[in-house]
């Protein structure tokens, strides 16, 4: 449990700088509705490489236990 947290943190670092640059990249539009549908792709994003990563680093860490066990 332990390692899958860290690893979700280390994830979690990742999406938020992703999602920060996809904000800078694409400039506040100025309407509510196109602002919340950005915001929603770029937390769409954030989360998938969060997690996406936070499984990268869980296998690392595991197949590194199993070849030396």
């Amino acid at each position: 449990m332990k390692n899958a947290l860290i690893a979700g943190l280390i994830g979690g670092l990742i999406g938020a700088v992703i999602s920060a640059a996809v904000g800078y990249v694409v400039p506040l539009p100025p309407h509510a509705a196109a602002n919340a549908l950005g915001n929603g792709i770029s937390g769409l994003f954030s989360g998938f490489f969060g997690g996406f990563m936070a499984l990268l680093v869980e296998g690392l860490k595991a197949r590194r236990a199993a070849s030396a066990a």
